[in-house]
């Protein structure tokens, strides 16, 4: 006998079959209140002896893993006694000894002489009035996921309206007098236009209804954006532009959305109840593929599907001989075997973190592109990270040609909109860039949604963010003086003829600014000379002291020992990484490591052993560049970030790895920067990307940075006394204690041509909480000497000298 779903999994609809009006749109920037449709807390002391009635899959005990269940029932349970009936209402089973209390969704448990696994429960509708409850009672042969058991319906040529059918196909509809415990979950209804030029068959319509067991754990903004994704790949907001980005900032439930709509689409249909898909193809970074199919696991169960996974064990060209429906892969794997993978039509393309196809002419982009599938969707937590033509690269690749062809982008967009981004430019030339700015959000609007961690502010524990501007080191001071020396006089030497070569200069910035021990290591062809210069003043041996942020990161990690806390440590460098390592072992820290060396096989062990409570890891060393992406490490409660990037956006989702679905324990956020370095231009830099992105969607690498030479001669400059620049750029006239002078409510206009060019970009703030990066006259400044109560609640007591200003803010 065949591995076998349960005959309600394969059937077309579940309870409820009644038809609900779909969910109002509102516009997608805003902050949405929790509603009754939100997952309601369990009731951890609720009494099992209260009668309850539960909707039931059963079948003969079995010790297999993948059970064959003969059919589907209603169990009810009254105290210790318990009632196995089938969809007829015969008693099949029952039990007097029923020693399971804790009875909820996958509890399986044995009742006369059959097995039960519970699906969902019911409870009595309060007010006497029935729901419909299709139940299933037809076996067939198995497959990976259930098929629809209907042959479509077809009806005259005509538009049919809001006509739903109260059931389609061989289901045998059961009369129950019970109510669900959630909020439906309804897709909206074809309109006429839809109709004519979808419904080619003349088929019936039919509702397409969420799953009761997903609607459960859906959040308001999750069963939103289940809509909105529905309405795009669907074509029912546009029949000839399927995609949709669905850019919802980290830890907000991308995957579990996506999840639900790939489920839906492949079991239900509005013509017909004819599944709108039967492949689905799902691209992700290596570092995610497992997580998506435990992903699958946790939401759908592995006895109702099972996707395609590919690794080592699997190939893709095997993909055809599975029974699969959705195919995960890699994008690395994807780019090697893309002729195996496309000799499959996919009716949905769903690309996780999607600003890898920021540029259109990369192999991966490409390749995309010759894969047969019209409804696409592509998940990315910044849609905007360097610039316009990234922004239209990634609009282009969901729905191409909907913003016109790269020149027509620019000349249309992109030109108007920098130029008012310029500064001293005039009042004409701002207004249109306003206007032009307005026109691409609203073009955009339909099919790209964007939510913030506002909306789950309110079901996480506190969020406490800093800033910790670092003092360096004598010896840091020292070398750093010498390289800005050094590029100074190749400069002035080449004039205006050319321009040194900066970026390797940059890096031994970098390196200093980490730990001066870093210029050890081999150094670029470029900084041959440089290296030799500082190579004269650089120590053979590691000292710790030589680093000021080091000293910071040594004072938390030794604060934390004896505690339940756990620490990630988060740097782009995996020569930085090893620094860190000396730490933890020169503290006795036990610690692992996550970084692009890491086998893929491994990484989803080391985040299940740092995230497992009874571990005793106490430190993660995490690469930004490879595992800040996705990951979910609730295991931890404080996270510092050691080096920032260019890219505001890597930085960004290095962050959100802690406070997300799932964390339990109040989250400190640290963002460590070198005072008067290039760390904090660095650091200024992203406020203004920033800002662009919340310009356009709200209303990079760094071998590839674009600076003018004003703008390297700005950045090469060192400021040794200085304290904070950062604090100085906002002209804020506080006093260095962590009060916030005032409230400051925004002209929209002034703001907009005050922050057009300048380092940082601020931008109004509605709510007092979950303020953005480019909101810093909103956080509290704490100034040297900062407080000792700030400091203690930083771990920093032992680095005290090397605190020289705190930003903090704290999201509650």
């Amino acid at each position: 006998m065949r591995r076998s779903l349960a005959p309600s999994q394969r059937n077309k609809f579940n309870s409820p079959l009644t038809v609900f009006t779909a969910l109002s749109s509102s516009p997608h920037s805003k902050q949405h209140s929790q509603n009754k449709s939100d997952p309601p807390p369990l009731d951890e002391n609720r009494d099992c002896k209260n009668p309850r009635s539960f909707s039931v899959v059963y079948g003969k005990p079995s010790k297999k893993k993948h059970k064959v269940w003969d059919g589907d029932g209603i169990l009810e349970v009254d105290g210790k006694s318990a009632v196995l009936r089938d969809t007829n209402g015969k008693i099949i089973g029952q039990t007097g000894n029923l020693k399971k209390c804790d009875l909820e969704d996958g509890t399986i448990l044995f009742v006369g002489s059959k097995e039960v696994e519970i699906s969902s429960e019911i409870v009595q509708n309060p007010i006497g009035t029935t729901t419909d409850v299709s139940v299933g009672c037809v076996k067939r042969k198995s497959s990976c996921i259930d098929s629809p058991a209907a042959s479509p319906v077809k009806k005259d040529r005509k538009v049919l309206g809001n006509v739903h059918p109260v059931a389609v196909g061989r289901s045998t509809i059961v009369q129950s007098k019970v109510k669900t415990a959630y909020e439906p979950l309804s897709m909206p209804v074809p309109n006429d236009s839809h109709q004519w030029q979808c419904n080619t068959d003349n088929l019936a319509l039919s509702p397409v209804i969420v799953e009761g067991f997903l609607c459960k754990v859906l959040r308001t903004h999750q069963r939103e954006g289940v809509t909105f994704l529905y309405n795009c790949v669907s074509g029912m907001r546009d029949v000839q532009h399927k995609g949709a980005i669905l850019a919802d900032e980290m830890g907000l439930g991308k995957t579990l959305q996506c999840i639900t709509l790939v489920w839906t689409l492949l079991k239900q249909g509005p013509y017909g109840n004819v599944p709108l898909a039967k492949k689905v193809l799902i691209v992700v970074p290596s570092s995610l593929v497992q997580n998506w199919k435990n992903e699958f696991t946790r939401w759908i169960g592995s006895h109702k599907i099972q996707p395609f996974v590919v690794d080592k064990n699997n190939r893709p060209k095997d993909f055809n001989k599975s029974r699969s429906p959705v195919l995960i892969i890699s994008y690395e794997m994807f780019v090697k075997s893309h002729e195996d993978v496309k000799e499959n039509k996919f009716d949905l393309m769903i690309c996780d973190e999607g600003h890898r196809l920021k540029n259109s002419s990369i192999r991966a982009t490409c390749l995309l592109n010759e894969v047969s599938c019209s409804s696409r969707v592509l998940l990315t937590g910044t849609p905007i990270q360097n610039d316009l033509q990234e922004f239209y690269a990634l609009v282009n690749f969901v729905n191409p040609g909907i913003l016109g062809s790269p020149a027509q982008f620019g000349r249309n967009f992109e030109k108007p909109i920098l130029e008012s981004k310029e500064p001293h430019c005039s009042s004409e030339t701002l207004d249109n860039g306003k206007l032009k700015s307005d026109e691409l959000n609203r073009l955009t609007s339909d099919f790209i949604l964007r939510r913030t961690q506002e909306l789950i502010g309110k079901y996480l524990p506190q969020k406490t963010e800093y800033v910790v501007l670092c003092a360096a080191s004598e010896l840091q001071k020292k070398l750093y003086s010498t390289a800005v020396k050094y590029w100074t006089e190749r400069m002035d030497e080449l004039g205006d003829r050319e321009m040194p070569r900066h970026l390797s200069v940059i890096t031994a910035l970098k390196k200093i600014c980490n730990h001066p021990f870093l210029l050890n290591s081999p150094a670029d062809d470029d900084l041959e000379s440089l290296a030799k210069i500082l190579g004269d003043e650089t120590r053979a041996q590691f000292v710790i002291q030589d680093s000021g942020k080091l000293m910071v990161v040594e004072s938390i990690m030794k604060s934390l020992l004896g505690t339940k806390e756990r620490l990630i440590l988060v740097s782009n460098f995996t020569q930085t990484l090893d620094i860190l390592a000396k730490v933890c072992s020169r503290n006795e820290c036990n610690y692992l490591r996550f970084d692009g060396s890491t086998p893929v096989s491994q990484r989803n062990s080391i985040v299940s052993q740092f995230n497992n409570l009874k571990s005793p890891v106490q430190v993660l060393l995490l690469s930004s560049k490879a595992g800040g992406v996705g990951l979910n490490l609730i295991g931890g409660s404080r996270l510092i970030l050691y080096d920032s990037d260019w890219n505001p956006a890597t930085d960004l989702q290095a962050m959100a790895r802690i406070w997300r679905e799932g964390q339990t324990k109040n989250v400190h956020i640290y963002r460590l920067l070198t005072s008067g370095t290039i760390e904090e231009k660095i650091f200024q830099r992203q406020l203004k990307k920033t800002g662009l992105s919340e310009n356009i969607v709200d209303s990079s690498d760094s071998n590839c940075v674009k600076l003018s030479k004003e703008e390297l001669r700005d950045l090469f400059t060192y400021s040794p006394h200085d304290k904070c620049l950062t604090h100085d750029s906002l002209n804020c006239s506080c006093l260095g204690d962590g009060t916030i002078v005032e409230d400051l409510s925004y002209d929209s206009d002034a703001n907009s041509r005050d922050g057009r060019d300048c380092q940082i970009e601020l931008q109004p703030s509605k709510v007092p909480t979950s303020l953005r990066m480019n909101q810093l006259l909103h956080w509290e400044h704490h100034g040297h000497p900062v407080s000792e109560s700030v400091i203690r609640e930083m771990l920093s007591e032992h680095a005290l000298k090397f605190v020289n200003f705190v930003f903090r803010n704290k999201t509650s």
